[in-house]
């Protein structure tokens, strides 16, 4: 007699699997010391992707059903991809072909976050190609540590995705990285998602990142400048409602005078309204005008809280309610205590994450933000009660 399987066993089963994620583990479906699922290299006509990302992808789909899905965008936007693997492949499969998720490798990182990150990125490839999915594995990496893992997992001669997106700023570290890539990937073609950088070997196609795709209307003239602006990195002037030509060499130049919108005092604006008032510290920017009570990059106080604190004499520090709340909005944060560095990240299911840098044995888990701002601590110290020892509590910067 056949024993039924319960409804209770099925589930437990389903729970274990998620847990230890080994479907890909034998019969030559891993590589590289931390057996990383193998994205395999597929026949893609290149000529047929058109980029939609992930937050704009929904179900029945019709109208962008020939686009490739990317998730050049915020982890926490995309986590549920692996977290609920089942119930985002219904959506997935709709579309021409997807990239592997970029799940962040930031230098900061403890480098076992980063080898977890790659191994996420491998395994949705793996399981996405095993549903008769189209896959192109995207590569990122952190510093020369990353090396020996980054490029695992993926099959010598596969079509692959890079991103330079907002990276203008780290062209050197990104280039170490790359050139790394080419020799041990050996990729056919490479898809970068925004301008590829000059120094850029080998075969690539280019994408414009679809936050840009309105300037594909503009004229030979005015697109030259549009990049010029992204280089000098002009981003309020990338916002196709307010995108302006302007004429000059310097475009942080200082041109106007304007109120401090904490304290009132004069402070030197460029045409963008930004400024930093010499007089309180606040950074001017237009757009915080709309959300007075919201902590925003690039300030770490609210507006009305910024003013309240002017009046009262004392400096815009942010205290740890402000952090939390930083960490609710960009779910990246950090700050250093004792000259050592901690970083704290908060994901789509409401875990936070809370570790030192340099130690990534020494990471918390907590359930929510809620918990963390009540049971955090280093050396058995709560966070809370030690924030006023604190230094540099600011946004994470990748």
């Amino acid at each position: 007699m056949t024993k039924q399987i319960t409804e209770y066993e099925i589930d437990k089963q389903k729970k274990k699997q998620e847990l230890v994620r080994n479907e890909f583990l034998y019969h030559n479906m891993s590589a590289g010391k931390y057996e990383f699922p193998i994205i395999k290299k597929q026949n893609i006509d290149v000529n047929k992707i058109k980029f939609l990302s992930f937050v704009d992808a929904k179900k029945d789909d019709n109208e962008n059903k020939d686009k490739t899905i990317h998730f050049f965008t915020y982890d926490w936007k995309f986590e549920k991809v692996y977290q609920n693997a089942d119930e985002e492949l219904e959506k997935l499969k709709q579309y021409y072909a997807v990239l592997s998720p970029d799940f962040s490798i930031f230098t900061n990182m403890p480098l076992a976050l980063q080898i977890e990150s790659i191994f996420k990125n491998r395994w949705c490839g793996a399981y996405w190609q095993s549903k008769g999915l189209k896959v192109i594995p995207t590569v990122s990496w952190g510093d020369e540590r990353s090396f020996h893992f980054c490029f695992d997992g993926i099959e010598e001669g596969s079509i692959v995705a890079v991103s330079t997106y907002y990276r203008e700023n780290c062209e050197e570290e990104f280039m170490l990285g790359y050139n790394e890539m080419l020799k041990r990937i050996k990729p056919s073609m490479v898809l970068c998602y925004d301008e590829p950088f000059k120094e850029m070997q080998g075969n690539i196609k280019e994408f414009l990142p679809t936050t840009y795709e309105w300037t594909k209307n503009l004229n030979w003239k005015d697109l030259a400048q549009f990049k010029w602006e992204k280089r000098n990195k002009n981003v309020i002037g990338l916002n196709k409602k307010n995108f302006k030509f302007f004429d000059y060499d310097d475009p942080y130049e200082k041109i106007d005078v304007k109120a401090c919108d904490v304290c009132g005092k004069p402070v030197t604006i460029d045409q963008f309204g930004y400024g930093d008032c010499k007089n309180c510290g606040w950074i001017q920017d237009p757009a915080r005008l709309k959300s007075p009570d919201r902590v925003e990059y690039p300030n770490r106080i609210s507006l009305n809280k910024a003013k309240m604190l002017y009046k009262q004499g004392k400096k815009l520090e942010p205290d740890f309610d402000d952090f939390i709340a930083g960490l609710e909005m960009y779910s990246e944060m950090e700050f250093t205590y004792n000259n050592k560095s901690y970083g704290v990240f908060l994901y789509e299911d409401n875990q936070v994450e809370f570790f030192e840098n340099e130690n990534p044995e020494n990471l918390q888990v907590y359930s929510n933000a809620t918990e963390f701002k009540q049971k955090a601590n280093i050396n058995g110290k709560l966070l809370k009660d030690i924030w006023q020892d604190v230094k540099n509590p600011d946004f994470m910067h990748g």
